[in-house]
């Protein structure tokens, strides 16, 4: 039988799959090392600075084998690190350009190599979404006019980017103004109060982000006393 049984069920509202995205120097990269046990998948070089256990990712077909090799779980790791999702999706726009033997995507007949490089990302992201893990994705930000004012965004592809938010339970993008380094939540898939997270060290992480809490109401404050 698939059908479940017709009966409310728990859930967990704890936040696993975050995009944190910023500046470079504000933060990211050590804000992800934070969760437990990590395990920091590097595409840009910086993971020699730290001791986070690491691989130097340098393909895409690598980068593959290795989620498969994690997500068999003969391992201690909780969290994920994609440090930078950028650089998966140029790696993998790579790897259908080499199957192709062109040098852009754009030079594939009728659009297929756009129509595969949307699935093959969009399967990923639906992968991803699945785990068990912690998955932290990381990119860096750009500037680019709306509306006639200069405005910050992640410097992943909208429709990448698209893609990866829509999987994730939280964006968050890191500040540093003077000394002080900040985390900001930019959107989040729902409301929540410190009672949803149920794993107390993800609790104790995610605290300080600004906006990540909702107030509470008065009726709230007067319910709890």
């Amino acid at each position: 039988m698939l059908l479940p049984e017709n009966k409310p069920t728990t859930f967990d509202k704890t936040p696993t799959k975050f995009f944190v995205w910023g500046a470079s120097m504000t933060g990211k990269t050590y804000f992800a090392r934070q969760f437990p046990n990590p395990i920091l998948l590097n595409t840009d070089g910086n993971a020699a600075k730290v001791d986070t256990p690491s691989i130097n990712i340098t393909s895409f077909e690598q980068f593959i084998k290795i989620l498969n090799e994690i997500e068999e779980g003969k391992h201690t790791f909780e969290t994920v690190i994609i440090d930078l999702v950028d650089d998966i999706e140029l790696l993998m726009i790579n790897s259908i350009c080499e199957k192709f033997k062109v040098d852009s995507l754009a030079d594939i007949p009728y659009g297929a190599g756009y129509v595969k490089a949307n699935k093959l990302w969009k399967d990923l992201m639906m992968h991803l979404s699945k785990s068990k893990y912690n998955i932290i994705f990381i990119s860096h930000i750009i500037e680019k006019l709306e509306n006639d004012k200069t405005i910050q965004v992640p410097s992943l592809p909208p429709k990448s980017l698209n893609a990866c938010l829509g999987r994730c339970d939280l964006q968050i993008q890191t500040l540093k103004l003077g000394n002080t380094y900040n985390k900001v939540i930019t959107s989040k898939r729902d409301t929540y109060v410190p009672t949803d997270i149920k794993n107390p060290r993800t609790l104790e992480i995610l605290k300080p982000i600004i906006g990540l809490f909702i107030k509470p109401t008065t009726q709230n404050n007067i319910n709890n006393k």
